[in-house]
């Protein structure tokens, strides 16, 4: 009697994902649940630094930081964050209040991002992401150190 490895069979493994995206922007962008001021912050922050990100990986310059994108103001460039899919449309009225600085990809990860003022203090997004509070809007030495709403 002849017994039939059937079971010895491998299937053919399937190729890894790639970790990166094929093209900018390709997932559609995420809204916005909960509408803190930390919350707004930090989704623009991510979508800043996605849009960053694949400018340098698929060498776009029209996707970066403000400057690097040359953003003439804040609604300029949540506009593009918007346009190419890092931002929602309808979420774009949620950064009303939100300064945002004019920022270029040498900048140090401690300068901030962007800051929303709540009474005498200010809440801002480091580039890096870390969130801090002040009595003070934080300075920059580049000009104009935030865009024009």
């Amino acid at each position: 009697m002849a017994l039939i490895p059937a079971c010895d069979k491998k299937p053919t493994p399937l190729p890894p994902a790639s970790p990166t995206p094929s093209s900018p922007g390709e997932a559609p962008p995420e809204r916005i649940t909960k509408k803190t001021p930390e919350a707004i912050l930090q989704a623009l922050h991510h979508a800043a630094q996605e849009m960053a990100l694949d400018g340098f990986q698929f060498d776009k310059p029209d996707l970066g930081w403000p400057f690097d994108c040359r953003a003439t103001s804040a609604s300029n460039y949540l506009a593009l964050l918007a346009d190419k899919g890092y931002l929602a449309k309808e979420d774009l009225p949620l950064f009303s209040e939100v300064e945002i600085a004019n920022l270029s990809d040498s900048d140090p990860g401690d300068s901030a991002f962007a800051v929303i003022q709540q009474g005498k203090t200010f809440l801002a997004i480091l580039k890096d992401g870390r969130i801090s509070s002040a009595a003070e809007k934080p300075k920059s030495s580049r000009d104009p150190a935030w865009l024009p709403k």
